[in-house]
């Protein structure tokens, strides 16, 4: 099966299983560089990739709204204990000031116990909507139906789970996540000329990471089918702490990887080039999915060698849009488009701040809206 641009929004059902436990390594031979794939193999992984090396335009949004918008609303946000949430509240709230909407965040760790705790909360306060993001709804069900009850109108970001009657729309959910991976993949394909292993690292905890797992793994079987992908799998309670050291730690034990996955940038990659740096590895290539402001100082510097730019703006936007379009009583849009662009040092647009991938992003949202 051809992977295409936009299979994740099609929905596409790729099932190919990969088995790590007999995969052929790369290099099997004591050659750290590897086993060569083919010329056939290269050009088409190279045009694959192609258009995602180009900043898209298109948000995920195109219909305007045509009923006014209620301003005075409420809105809560409920992340999911990382850096990278933490950006996403950032941006939410941009989007809320804009229609004239009050917004708070509930910080917590990710944990199941304070997720609950902050939708309790929610039952309390009674807000007019709320956002969550990559956290498990079956640790909250409960909360969200009596929420959904209660009036409340429910969107989420980044989540397996399914849009129903309490859960009322849900953007990058695993059909969308599946394409990063693959970007993923064919970026360290594409400029290692498919030499050296890959490792792939996981926060299993986060359920909405597998499709980007698979995507990974996947990516190599048909690309580089003599590469072996392994996978590290950190717990949540290590984030922050000895993830560089658990990554190095991993190479240094397997000499020919020479390719670095991580899952979530920003959470995975902090102090990974210094650790790198310590320990010798300077010939190891690390893309990221979803950076923050230390990953683009890492790529911007040469720490780091590329990251697939999470639609931070786009996709915050986008539940702000489904609130709006809830409350003024207009149809929500069938399909949402995720803008996914491969950003190198050379295309890098800023190292300063997160910036949004559709450049104009804001004003096309503000248009769609009808506000200034």
């Amino acid at each position: 099966m051809q992977f295409t641009k936009h299979a994740r929004r099609m929905g596409v059902a790729l099932v190919m299983a990969v088995t790590l436990s007999v995969a052929t390594a790369c290099g099997s031979s004591g050659d750290d560089e590897g086993s060569e794939v083919s010329a056939a193999d290269l050009d088409a992984v190279r045009a694959f990739m192609e258009p995602f090396y180009e900043q898209p335009t298109e948000i995920p949004n195109k219909t305007p709204i045509d009923k006014p918008i209620p301003t005075g609303k409420n809105i809560v946000f409920i992340g999911c204990g990382t850096s990278t949430c933490n950006l996403e509240a950032d941006i939410i709230e941009q989007a809320t000031d804009a229609l004239g909407w009050g917004f708070s965040n509930i910080a917590n760790d990710g944990t199941p116990e304070k997720v609950k705790a902050a939708w309790a909360q929610i039952l309390r306060t009674k807000p007019d909507g709320v956002i969550y993001s990559a956290t498990d709804r079956a640790v909250f069900d409960q909360e969200l139906r009596q929420a959904a009850e209660a009036g409340i109108q429910v969107v989420a970001c980044c989540t397996t789970d399914e849009p129903d009657d309490a859960l009322k729309y849900v953007i990058v959910g695993s059909e969308q996540n599946f394409e990063p991976g693959q970007l993923m993949a064919g970026y360290l394909i594409d400029q290692s000329d498919g030499k050296g292993d890959a490792v792939w690292v996981d926060v299993s905890a986060f359920k909405i990471l597998q499709p980007l797992r698979e995507g990974f793994e996947q990516t190599y079987e048909k690309y580089c089918p003599d590469c072996k992908v392994d996978v590290i799998d950190i717990p949540v309670t290590a984030l922050g702490k000895d993830v560089p050291d658990r990554i190095v730690g991993y190479l240094r034990a397997n000499p020919n990887v020479k390719n670095v996955g991580l899952s979530i940038d920003g959470a995975l990659g902090a102090g990974l080039p210094a650790a790198l740096k310590a320990a010798g590895l300077n010939d190891i290539r690390v893309i990221g999915d979803g950076p923050d402001e230390n990953t683009l100082q890492y790529i911007d510097s040469g720490q780091q060698s590329a990251t697939v730019t999470f639609p931070y703006y786009e996709a915050m936007f986008a539940q702000v849009d489904a609130l709006a379009r809830l409350f003024a009583g207009v149809p929500l849009e069938d399909t949402s488009v995720i803008p996914n662009w491969v950003v190198t040092k050379e295309t890098l647009p800023t190292a300063s701040e997160i910036f949004p991938v559709v450049e104009d992003v804001k004003e096309q949202y503000f248009k769609l809206w009808g506000v200034n």
